[in-house]
This record gives C-alpha cells, sequence and structure tokens, in this order.
C-alpha cells in the first residue's frame, strides 16, 4: 500500500525537502498561517477591524489559534465584498451559495486564478488515490461552466494525462450505464445518491472505482454500491469555502487525508468554541492557508467529524478528517425531542432499493407532519410500509411519536429530483410557513 498521494502534494506546496513528517508540516503550516493572517489584515478591510489586535508573530502552534476569532457562514454572506484582498480585476470566479431554505443574503465566495489553480493541482493529486493513466474517468459534476468544479476536475486529470468526461445532469441511470459501457469508462465521480442510482444498473466489474463527493455519504449506502457493482468506493471531503478541494481517502479508508498546505484544520466543541483534542467529535473549523482573493480564517463549516494526525496504515502523515458526517442540522420535535437529516440518512439508506429521499417537516393542529419523497430502483417502486418502519427505528422520531408530537405523513414515490451540486440533503422544515 503506497502513502496516500495528498503527502507529496502537501510536501511540494509548502516547501519541505525530504521526508515529510508532522513537526516540519506542521511548523510549516504556521509559517503559512502568519503570513495569511498579515494578507487578510493589511488587505482585507472587515479583516483590518477583525484582526487588529492579533499579533501574526505570536502564532507560533496549534494552541495559538484560540488567539484568532472564529467566524461563520453569516460573516461570509454579510460581509464577504469586505474580505476581498485583491481588485475585482484579479477575480476569476466568484460562487454563489444560498442556504437551503434561507431568504436571507447568499454567501459569495471569490477565487484568483491562483487559487483556482491550487485546487486543480489538489484534484489531479488527489484522484491519483484512486485512479491513473490507465482508468477511463467519468464525472458527474457541473461542467459546462469555466471553473465550475467538474471542469476544474476535467482539467486536472487531463493535465495528468487522465482520461476525463464530465455529464451533468447525469440523466437515467440504465442510460448512463450503457454510456459507460460503450466508453469503457472505470472510474466514477459524483453525488453518493447519483452513484448509488447508476450502480444497480452497472455490470459488476465494469466500474473500479467511485469517489463520492460533495454530500453526506452513510456507510450503508457506500456499502449497497459496492455490493451492487463491484467497485471500491472513496469519500472526498470538500466545500465551496474550502476552495472546493478539501480532502480524500486512501486504500485505507480511514478518513479524507487533507491537503495541509493549503488548509489548516481544526475540531471545535460545536457549543463553546474551545479546541478539542486528538480524536475528539466536534465541529469542523479551516483557515485557507495562502489564498489570495478571499481567505478564511477560522472559518466554522457546521461539519462534524473527528481529526487524526497520527501515522495512517498507508504511511500517510498528513491529517485526516474521520467519520465526517456533513452539516448536521437540528430539527426540534415537540417534547424537547429532535432529529437530524444525518439520523434519516442512516436509517433510510439501509433499505434496499431505497435511491433518494426528501424529508419535509411541517405543522398542523399543534403536531408535526413528517413526508417523504422518494426515489426507488427497478422492483421496488412500493417502499412506503418500509420506509415507515425505518423511520420509526429513529429514536427522536420513535420518540416523538409515541408521544403524540409527531404524524408519519404521506410517503410519496417520484420519478426523479431536479439535479443539484449545491444544495445538500436536509430536512426542509416548513414548520413557520405552516398554520
Amino acid at each position: 500500500m503506497r502513502a496516500s498521494t495528498v503527502d507529496a502534494l502537501t510536501a511540494r506546496r509548502l516547501g519541505i525537502d525530504g521526508p515529510l513528517d508532522r513537526s516540519c508540516l506542521e511548523t510549516a503550516q504556521m509559517a503559512a498561517l502568519r503570513a495569511t493572517v498579515s494578507w487578510a489584515r493589511e488587505m482585507g478591510p472587515w479583516y483590518r477591524g477583525r484582526l487588529a489586535g492579533v499579533k501574526p508573530e505570536k502564532l507560533r502552534c496549534r494552541a495559538d489559534l484560540a488567539r484568532l476569532p472564529l467566524m461563520a457562514g453569516a460573516d461570509v454572506a454579510a460581509f464577504g465584498q469586505r474580505m476581498v484582498c485583491v481588485p475585482q480585476s484579479e477575480v476569476a470566479r466568484i460562487v454563489t451559495l444560498q442556504t437551503s431554505g434561507s431568504t436571507g443574503a447568499p454567501k459569495r465566495v471569490h477565487f484568483t486564478r491562483e487559487d483556482l489553480d491550487g485546487t486543480v493541482d489538489f484534484f489531479l493529486h488527489g484522484m491519483t488515490n484512486l485512479a491513473d493513466q490507465s482508468d477511463r474517468v467519468l464525472a458527474l459534476l457541473p461542467c459546462s461552466q469555466p471553473d465550475s468544479t467538474g471542469d476544474l476536475l476535467v482539467r486536472a486529470l487531463r493535465g495528468g494525462g487522465v482520461h476525463c468526461a464530465g455529464c451533468w445532469p447525469p440523466g437515467s441511470a440504465t442510460g448512463l450505464a450503457e454510456f459507460i459501457v460503450a466508453g469503457k469508462y472505470s472510474c466514477v465521480v459524483g453525488l453518493p445518491q447519483h452513484l448509488l442510482a447508476l450502480a444497480g444498473s452497472l455490470p459488476v466489474g465494469q466500474v473500479r472505482t467511485m469517489l463520492l463527493c460533495s454530500d453526506y455519504a452513510p456507510p450503508a449506502l457506500r456499502r449497497r454500491i459496492e455490493e451492487a457493482c463491484g467497485a471500491e468506493t472513496f469519500l472526498h471531503y470538500g466545500a465551496t469555502e474550502t476552495g472546493l478541494g478539501g480532502g480524500v481517502e486512501c486504500g485505507i479508508h480511514d478518513g479524507c487525508h487533507v491537503r495541509e498546505s493549503d488548509l489548516l484544520f481544526e475540531i471545535v466543541d460545536p457549543v463553546t468554541g474551545a479546541l478539542l483534542g486528538e480524536g475528539e467529535e466536534g465541529e469542523v473549523v479551516v483557515t485557507t492557508l495562502g489564498r489570495r482573493a478571499m481567505p478564511l480564517v477560522r472559518y466554522r463549516t457546521g461539519d462534524l467529524a473527528r481529526l487524526a494526525r497520527g501515522r495512517c496504515a498507508c504511511g500517510g502523515v498528513t491529517a485526516r478528517l474521520c467519520d465526517v458526517t456533513g452539516r448536521d442540522r437540528v430539527c426540534v420535535l415537540g417534547g424537547g425531542l429532535s432529529v437530524t437529516s444525518r439520523e434519516l440518512d442512516d436509517s433510510l439508506f439501509d433499505l434496499d432499493g431505497l435511491v433518494d429521499y426528501r424529508a419535509s417537516l411541517w405543522s398542523a393542529g399543534g403536531r408535526d407532519h413528517l413526508d417523504i419523497e422518494f426515489q426507488a430502483g427497478s422492483g421496488h417502486e412500493h417502499l412506503e410500509r418500509d420506509l415507515g418502519l425505518a423511520l420509526r427505528r429513529v429514536p427522536g422520531v420513535a420518540a416523538a411519536l409515541q408521544l403524540g408530537t409527531l404524524i408519519l405523513g404521506s410517503m410519496r414515490r417520484v420519478d426523479s429530483f431536479s439535479p443539484s451540486h449545491t444544495l445538500k440533503r436536509t430536512i426542509f422544515d416548513q414548520r413557520r410557513s405552516t398554520p
């Protein structure tokens, strides 16, 4: 087993010669952090006030990160333009993100050409954990617009001598499987639910590896993909705020090796914001290193994970984000109970035949109602009863049903959902808009 290819990328981009170890890596990271804080404070009007009392030279080790204030998505939405550190003429791309269910201001994240080139560099090296020049890669990601996620991935792999084509939206599973067989594609990249739908239509062994990205992938979903088509699945961690790419699994599948040359990760207590110790689960906080257009300093992602800095069994020394569970929004139910989209995912995707679903909460008559729209694979069109049973295995749902504060509403099969690369699967809480 070779070490994660993210190690070599990290060493090169941090200017580290010789063997990579945690000591030299973290020393180089802190130097990059000091430079980033200095750049943000000098060039960004918002950071000029935000970091006025910070002395960059005092940032010598991870514990010193507590000297820097945390920031959140609401800050980017409200003050994003004042975080930009370059003239508009140097901005190559702006990505607009509207929070699901929100009517507030969207987040706009800015990138220079140099920033995007760093993403391309990571995409190439990250993908070589699961594909090489003997593979043909199909990216089921938006790729028609220049510098879109799919376009950056296609350009990265082609630049490394790997055949790669893009396809968006994915279309029907059967049609896509026929296209993959005809094109002799052996590696596919896409959203977990799209790859799950595809897996049931692929000949076993046609696709060697799959990269699941852009949304939470429950363990049961990964298992079903691998059992259906024989592909080995890999996870990618990333968001627009991390520059689209963040980390990728090696063949050991024990966490995503993160590109520590460009991103400094921490885990903090979701309530207090205090730094947590090695291996403790908490909220992922990221600081971009060397980003020119719009650096983010201690940005709270809302994702939950553990951070492992010990050497991986593959031999790699880059830190790994483990058990990433996505932005786990809590929906409060009656009687002080709650349910999260992660809990629904973990239970529902264990159902044979379920391809994708949408959950909605609404209220009437003083009680909450939970509706499910779902896609099902061929031969599994009537999953309503099984969905009801699976929902009753979710602790918060079961307790609310027993208490009488929640009613399971309609279970409606749909042919498809509108494809979206940026809208994460979540519980659509409509209770504020219903009587």
